[in-house]
């Protein structure tokens, strides 16, 4: 008589599947991790770099709320006169807000970013400085020209996440 083996299962077989598997899914889930990790990185990135683009355009695009601000009257900062050419009584009470209470002008600028805002003539010379690009954080830059008192100025912008 001739007898079947039905389902039997080797010890030394579901071993050795099981530590193959293993081998398999345990580099997988830290590659997994990684890139998941490097993907959100970058949204992060990208998110703070538009909304560096885009608050770079309106410093330099637009006059602020209200349109004659002071450092006490300010809800929006612009610090343009018209479009690419800055006034420079704004500039001066921008750098003045910002050197004397940096966190209500990080309030009204970027919510809860620090940033870092530098304006240079074009000969390199230092007009005003507000801020700093210290730290380990992930540091977004944004480089314009404009003009300010008939003078090529470069506007650095940088938010730190």
């Amino acid at each position: 008589m001739i007898t079947r083996k039905k389902g039997q299962v080797w010890s030394l077989d579901f071993v050795t599947s099981v530590l193959i598997f293993l081998i398999v899914l345990i580099p997988l889930f830290f590659v997994w991790n990684h890139v998941n990790a490097e993907n959100q990185q970058q949204r992060a990135f990208e998110d703070i770099e538009g909304m560096t683009l885009s608050l770079s355009d309106s410093i330099i695009r637009t006059k602020g709320y209200p349109e004659g601000w002071n450092n006490l009257s300010v809800t929006i900062i612009g610090l343009a006169s018209e479009e690419n050419v800055l006034n420079s009584t704004k500039v001066n009470y921008f750098l003045t807000m910002g050197n004397s209470n940096y966190n209500i002008t990080r309030a009204i600028l970027t919510g809860s970013y620090d940033f870092f805002f530098e304006l240079r003539d074009i000969n390199g010379t230092l007009i005003g400085t507000i801020g700093s690009k210290s730290g380990d954080r992930m540091v977004v830059p944004i480089e314009r020209y404009c003009l300010l008192n008939e003078r090529i100025v470069k506007m650095e912008l940088a938010l730190m996440a």
